[in-house]
Parts: structure tokens; sequence; C-alpha cells
């Protein structure tokens, strides 16, 4: 069986591996390569003292691991080509369907980049003797199956926990933890450089900790070998068998429940408080009768619950990285962080909805009221939890001078959130699978990651003038004049929200049927294949292979020079801080430091507007040559 499950990925994945998605993987690869090249570099060359390299050969071993188990959280639960519905029909066993599967997942290039790194055991099993060497082998190829194993163990476990809503949450909490873990790393260096960790080694708990992880064991077979302690190398290789083996079986029941059983939806019994609440909102008008529906829908609709608490589980956590260095100084922006988070994966919610956005197409008129609705709705979820972070965090936190800034920018974002998510929401509408057909994992929200990041960057940039008056009123120390940015972030979240709901009205009244018809295809057919008629009028072809990987190669590597290498060595250089780390431009004398560091942010913007550039100009060029000509009225 496990032959043909291998062919059968062989066969998917080479006629998958097209446009977008074969320059994804491959770029991908590449970078999963250098990782695992330098993971072995590390080990091997002389840049690590002898007394910190076991530890860190540990730490990186332990990040492969938890790697390929969060992996499958953070790219969207993780599912394979292979999915085991596809079998739901078929007379086999659980775990002769569970080992098929696995072993079918080798295939791939992931397995094989992390194969290359976890040969960095045979590079560190050289000084311990030929004994160590041999003993090495066998615990790299036991590492590769244990990492697999355990990820697909934790996609089963998404697979049924995400289908209640604590378990949405849940799956919030560690997909937010996943990305602030990538996005707040070189916290991490910096402390581990102040405090001289990859010199001295780690401290004795610390390597406790790591040694008792099983991403260690192949380590100490590999120590235990060379001090001929051959009844620990069976103990950590055999605990190591023993483990895979464990998660497989769990693996194969967790399979039977996931094919046995349908997510279910909470929903609340009796009237409540809130309930009452929503219903004297419904009976005020029309807009107040949509935003009961959304925040109905918020608390209601797993997806909407996962995206909303990963906003916040992000804000908080990405607040609290900095205090490991003892740096309090994030907490007030924590609320901020929130709400432009929470606009940034909000802005789908009309594609998140499906086909059921004919309710509102159906009421004359009702175009207004559906839009203000959900901007209320949105509004009424997101800005308590983000005022309540505010205070709190500036009152932990921050200063005197704290207050008006993040006053100000809370308020701006917050309006201009309001006022843009619905923009997006209809001018960039991703047609994801019907919430009735989802397999109840909320992860599968749909191919949402370029409007993610368009709607950071325009969310970002509402607060712009309200923070140049604070910045004017904080440089020439006029008090005044920084208080007055609430009024003014204020007045732009005002102006924002009305403007852009004016203008995503509009739109949905003259392109309702489009919208309609190309959510009606559950996700296989995107609104640039929609006519002005609501008709699927042919899809527009994928950018050629190199343009794609050079498309795929700006997202990806454009936040390097923008924010790690650009904007975070401009604020320590206006903050006078003597640390220089991995930033480029500290390592420079004083004239050619901002310089380097503003050179930097520059090529990141640029990256980042060719990657978004590039592809629209694609589909505008081809809408317009598949468009037929309207004929002149003279």
């Amino acid at each position: 069986m496990a032959g043909v499950l291998i062919a059968m990925r062989l066969r998917v994945l080479a006629h998958s591996l097209t446009g977008s998605r074969a320059a994804d993987m491959i770029t991908g690869g590449v970078a999963g390569l250098l990782l695992a090249l330098g993971t072995i570099a590390l080990v091997g060359a002389d840049l690590v003292p002898d007394a910190a390299r076991a530890d860190l050969l540990a730490v990186l071993l332990a990040g492969w691991m938890f790697g390929w188990i969060l992996g499958p959280v953070y790219t969207g639960g993780g599912e394979d080509s292979l999915r085991p519905e596809h079998f739901s029909l078929l007379p086999l066993r659980p775990l002769r369907l569970a080992s098929g599967l696995l072993v079918a997942g080798f295939v791939g290039i992931a397995p094989v980049v992390s194969l290359i790194a976890f040969a960095s055991l045979v590079v560190f099993a050289a000084g311990h003797g030929a004994a160590g060497v041999a003993v090495s082998v066998a615990a790299v190829l036991l590492q590769l199956v244990l990492v697999l194993v355990l990820s697909r163990l934790v996609v089963g476990v998404l697979a049924v926990a995400v289908r209640s809503r604590l378990g949405a949450v849940l799956a919030a909490g560690v997909n937010a933890a996943m990305a602030v873990l990538l996005n707040q790393s070189w916290v991490l260096i910096w402390a581990a450089v102040d405090s001289e960790l990859l010199t001295y080694g780690f401290p004795p708990r610390f390597a406790t900790v790591l040694a008792w992880l099983p991403s260690s064991w192949g380590m100490t077979a590999i120590e235990a070998a060379g001090d001929g302690d051959w009844a620990r190398v069976v103990a950590a290789l055999g605990g190591l068998a023993v483990l895979i083996v464990a998660a497989l079986a769990i693996w194969a029941r967790l399979l039977v429940r996931r094919l046995t059983t349908r997510p279910h939806q909470w929903a609340p019994t009796g009237s409540g408080r809130q309930g009452s609440l929503l219903d004297r909102l419904a009976d005020r008008s029309a807009t107040g009768m949509v935003a009961a529906k959304e925040l109905r829908t918020w608390s209601r609709d797993l997806m909407r619950t996962h995206l909303f608490c990963y906003a916040v589980f992000f804000g908080v956590l990405y607040t609290l990285v900095p205090l490991v260095v003892d740096w309090w100084g994030m907490l007030p922006w924590a609320g901020l962080i929130v709400a432009v988070m929470a606009a940034a994966t909000s802005s789908n919610l009309i594609g998140l909805d499906g086909t059921a956005l004919w309710l509102g197409l159906v009421n004359p008129g009702g175009e207004r009221a559906e839009i203000r609705g959900r901007q209320l709705a949105w509004l009424l979820q997101v800005a308590p939890v983000t005022i309540v972070l505010t205070v709190v965090g500036t009152i932990l936190g921050g200063t005197a001078g704290t207050w008006p800034w993040a006053l100000a920018l809370l308020a701006a974002t917050l309006g201009g959130g309001a006022g843009l998510l619905v923009l997006i929401a209809v001018y960039a509408l991703v047609p994801v699978m019907e919430p009735k057909r989802r397999s109840g994992n909320p992860l599968e929200a749909g191919p949402i990651f370029g409007q993610v990041i368009v709607a950071l960057l325009l969310t970002c940039l509402t607060a712009a003038p309200a923070a140049a008056v604070a910045w004017i009123g904080t440089h020439f120390d006029r008090p005044a004049v920084t208080w007055a940015a609430v009024a003014v972030g204020l007045a732009t979240g005002g102006w924002l929200t009305v403007w852009g709901g004016r203008r995503a009205a509009a739109r949905l009244r003259a392109t309702g049927p489009e919208l309609l018809a190309a959510m009606r295809g559950g996700g296989t057919v995107s609104l640039a294949a929609v006519d002005r008629q609501g008709r699927v009028a042919g899809s527009v072809p994928e950018l050629p292979r190199r343009t794609s990987m050079f498309v795929t190669f700006c997202w990806t590597f454009c936040w390097i020079p923008l924010i790690p290498q650009g904007l975070i060595p401009l604020w320590m250089i206006h903050s006078g801080s003597e640390s220089r780390v991995w930033f480029a431009a500290l390592y420079l004398d004083d004239p050619w430091r901002v310089p380097v560091a503003l050179a930097f942010v520059a090529l990141g913007l640029a990256l980042l507007v060719t990657g978004t550039v590039i592809p629209l100009r694609h589909h505008r060029r081809h809408r317009l040559a598949r468009s037929p000509r309207e004929p002149s009225l003279t």
C-alpha cells in the first residue's frame, strides 16, 4: 500500500507544481537548505566554543523538531496532498492507513531538507569515535521519522480539536505564539549575546531541559556510544522508536475520529444578557440589525473566532517577549498591534460568509446598511479589547509622554481599520469554501496572505497624520501639540470610517453579482474570472514560473531589510542604544548609520512594492485583453 500512496503523491506533486505553487516550494526549499547547511556549519566549524557547541546543537535540533510540530499550525492546517478523507470509503485499518500516509509523507522537499539538517548529528559524532558515528546514522533516521510522525499527529489533533470553539481559541494561541517567535527572534538573539550564552554554554537547568527533549536523544546516544555506555545507547534509541510507535498509534485513532465525526458550531441557549443587548441593537435600524447579526457570527463561526483570537494573542505576546531583555516599552502598544492585526485578519469578512451575501443583495438599497453594520460590529468587537490593553500597557510600561501617542495612534488605526477592511473586502475579495462545506478547521481561511499584508500596511499608514503631529509636539517640547494628536487621530479615523464605508457600499451596489458569482465557486473561481454580469469568463493565467519565483522572493525577503535592518536600527539610533547585535547599520561610524538604515528601508519597500505591482499588472493586463470593447454611444 505504501508504494501506491507514494506513486499517488508523486503524481499529485507533478501536476500541482505550476506557477506560484512551484515558486513557493522552490523558494522554501532553498531557504530550508540554507538553514540546514547553517546548522551543519555551526556544529562543524569553529564558530562556537566547545563549551557551548553541544548546547547549541541541542537548541537547533529542538528548533527543527518544534518547526515540524508547529509548522502545520503556522502554515494553515498542514493539510497534505493526500488527505485521509480520500480513503474514508476503503476497507483499511486505521493503523495501516496511518503507516501508509506516513511513508508517503517522506516524498517532498521538507523531509530531504530536514535529513540534511539532522546530518549535523554525524558531524557532531566525529568527535566521539567510530562507535559514535555508527550510532549517529541510526539517530538521524529515527529523528527524521519522529519529526514527521509528530507533525502528522499535530495535524490530527488540530483536525479534531479545532472543531470546537475552545479548540479554535487554543489553535489561535499556538499560531500567534509561532508568529511572534519568528518576528521577535531578534530579541532572543539579543538576550543570548548579552548573557554570553554562546561563549560559556547554557545554564545547567536549561541544558537539562534540552537533554530531556526527544530532539536531544540522538545526541545522548552518540555521547553514550563514545563513552562505551551501550545501555544508554539502547535506551535513547529505543525511546525514539517507542515514541514513534506511540505517536503513530494515537494518530491512527485520531483518523478514525476525524473521519467519523462532524464539526459542531457553538450556539448559546436561552436569551441571556448578551442576547437581549443584541436584540435591542437589532431593533434600532437596519444597520443595527446587520451589526447584531455580525456580532453573533463573530462568536459562533469557528474561523472568525480563530482569526480574532489570533489578533489578540499576537498583540499581547508580541509586547511581552521584550520583557526577556527587561524592556517594558512595548507594552503600551499592545492595543495598537491588536487593532492593526484585527483589521488585517478581518479584511475578508464578506468572503468568509460565502453566498450568504445574497440576503443583503435582494434588499434594494440595503448595501449601505450591510457595510455600516459590519463596520459597527467590528468596532464593538475590537475597540473594547484594544482600549483596555492600551490603558493597562501604558500604566505598566509607559510614561506621561506615552499617553498622547498611544491614544492618538489607537484612535487612528481603529477608525482607519474600520474603513479599510470593508474596502478590501469588496475590492480584493478572496473566495473561500462555503461555511457549510468546511471541515471545521478554522485555519482553512483561504489564500489571504497577500490581502493581510496589504491591510497591515494600509492600516499602519492611517496613523501617519496623528504620528506626525505627536512627533512635532514631542520634538519641539510642546505638550499641547502632542495632545492635539489625539484629536487628529479621532478626526482621521472617523473620516476614514465614513469614507471607506461610503466607497465600499457603492462598490457593493455596483458589483454585488460579481462578488456573489465568485463566492459561489467555493474558492475555485477567482474574482478576476467574473465579468460585469456575474458570469464566469475564464481564469486569468498564472504568472510565469520565473516571474512567480521572483515575486515570492520579494514577498519573503522584503521584511529583512525593512524591519530588522531598517526600522529597528533607526529606532535604536534615535533612542541612543549602544547595542549592535546583528544590525549592520549600527556597526558603522556615526555619519553613516542613518543613511545606511534608510537605504535598507528603501530596499525593503522596493521589494514589497515590486512583489505587489507585478501580479496586479499581470491580472489587469489579461482582464483588459479579455474584456470585450463596449460600443460607443456616438
